[in-house]
């Protein structure tokens, strides 16, 4: 990309995500939702996929999925409740010196066919928990573990709040974190032991202890600038030849340089929000958007390409600044937010399945609000909702922006949100879909048949803020829009004049 000398001027927004050491831990999960890892997740809440079905890990040789344990322990049927132990020395010193990141402990069966049980956290006997035995110059230290669960592959649940853990060759994985901030009384290491007690076999196994792999974290990397940092606060930037469009809702007729706006009765456009008090402009006037209670659309709007260019592109940068309002909250389900499109009001959108001929679309999506307790509690996932050439069922397929986490959305903050689409050669999958959060890239996919012919084309920039599915909105909920541009080249985010 050019530009890369104005790295440092960008306006300091933050990422689009907490920064937060723990957001790559896997989560047991609550008793009343099932939000915990699973076969498929590790973060069922944030939609965070495993790489690998049934779980992520690296062996003793630093191997991805590898077969080096750091420890095995052999355990025989004998209908007998007994302890079992493991020698995690090494692997806790690696965690103690920073070798490797702490992402707890991954269980698996190494030899043999028998389902071994053990008691988790969760037991009424506490005698019976899973535990750490760290000795050191300091003395010794018993852990008891902060989060345990299995993984089972005949179900999508999570079991973390089970009274049993199970490993077996079925597969099952049991997964087992421990709060090693503790340790630093213990002093230089000289042995670590990890402690489970199995309360029923069914057939014996080799059980090794492996170290979790989960994660979507990327080296920290600055903003890509682009086009944008010619133009302090975006002054001028329509005037540039690779821009199409460019807005920030400052005129009054603002809904006249749009194709269509509407609902016209949820949207206006203030440069103050006395409703929310942690609302800040980005700068002059904003679009505002409200799910109201009860309601599903909240924003229609649309810039067709046909009618207001005379063509219609195959590929297109479109950037837009979003800020969630402090009523944002979702707890019944998602939606779908501002994206790309070439519906041609016939297929692509409202479980009207894409064929390849008759329409495809990429909009944005939501997801509900992650909850309490979670590494990434009160975020918002977004992501693409696409409907394409190669969908399986009647509604469109979703793609969240997992990388670094970036698209877990805060409220009350601005976020620089662009996505870039280029249409497949017709019958090929080609396709791309690219999103950047704050100039950092979120999400990339290169293999998309959205057509199978080259009559379709991208028809629209389609400005949509829809609650589902089919349950409204629960209680009103407000987004905010600002500052957007339709460009030939990547756009990135503004600069200002304090620190162009």
């Amino acid at each position: 990309m050019h530009f890369v000398r104005h790295a440092l001027l960008l306006v300091a927004f933050a990422i689009g995500c907490p920064a937060r050491a723990d957001r790559a831990d896997w989560v047991e999960g609550s008793s009343t939702q099932n939000d915990g890892a699973n076969r498929e997740h590790y973060n069922g809440a944030a939609i965070l996929p495993w790489k690998h079905f049934m779980g992520d890990w690296r062996d003793a040789n630093d191997t991805v999925q590898g077969d080096v344990a750091y420890a095995v322990s052999e355990v025989i049927d004998d209908d007998t409740r007994k302890s079992v132990r493991w020698d995690v020395t090494r692997l806790v010193k690696e965690w103690t010196a920073q070798k490797s990141p702490h992402k707890g402990m991954f269980l698996r069966v190494t030899d043999g066919r028998g389902r071994i049980v053990f008691a988790s956290r969760e037991r009424p006997d506490a005698s019976l928990h899973p535990a750490l035995e760290v000795n050191g110059t300091g003395g010794t230290i018993m852990l008891a573990a902060t989060a345990d669960t299995y993984l089972t592959a005949s179900t999508y649940r999570c079991q973390g709040q089970a009274e049993q853990l199970r490993v077996s060759a079925a597969p099952e994985n049991l997964l087992v974190r421990f709060d090693l901030d503790q340790l630093a009384a213990v002093g230089a290491i000289s042995a670590a032991t990890l402690v489970l007690h199995s309360t029923e076999q069914y057939g014996s196994a080799t059980i090794g202890v492996f170290r979790c792999g989960q994660g979507h974290d990327e080296p920290p990397t600055p903003p890509v600038v682009g086009l944008a940092a010619r133009y302090k606060d975006d002054q001028g930037i329509r005037a540039d030849p690779d821009v199409v469009f460019a807005t920030g809702f400052e005129r009054e007729d603002w809904s006249d340089e749009w194709t269509v706006a509407e609902p016209m009765d949820k949207i206006d456009t203030i440069a103050a929000d006395t409703t929310f008090q942690k609302f800040k402009a980005l700068q002059g006037r904003a679009l505002r958007s409200r799910i109201a209670k009860g309601a599903l659309t909240a924003l229609n709007t649309t810039y067709k390409f046909g009618q207001e260019t005379g063509a219609e592109p195959e590929e297109i940068y479109f950037r837009y600044y979003l800020r969630l309002g402090d009523d944002w909250n979702q707890t019944l389900q998602g939606g779908k937010m501002p994206g790309i499109s070439g519906t041609y009001g016939r297929g692509g959108w409202g479980g009207r399945k894409s064929d390849g001929i008759n329409g495809w679309s990429a909009r944005g999506l939501f997801r509900m609000t992650v909850p309490r307790g979670n590494p990434l509690a009160g975020t918002t996932p977004v992501g693409f909702y696409c409907y394409h050439a190669d969908m399986e069922g009647s509604y469109g397929t979703n793609w969240i922006w997992n990388q670094d986490y970036r698209g877990y959305l805060e409220r009350n903050r601005w976020y620089a949100i662009e996505q870039y689409c280029r249409l497949n050669t017709p019958g090929e999958k080609d396709g791309v879909l690219k999103a950047w959060v704050d100039g950092r890239l979120a999400f990339e996919k290169t293999d998309i048949r959205f057509r199978r012919t080259d009559e379709l084309k991208i028809e629209q920039v389609w400005m949509n803020v829809y609650h589902g599915g089919k349950l409204a909105s629960p209680h009103d909920q407000h987004v905010f829009i600002d500052n957007v541009v339709i460009a030939r080249r990547y756009i990135g985010p503004m600069v200002t004049a304090s620190n162009r």
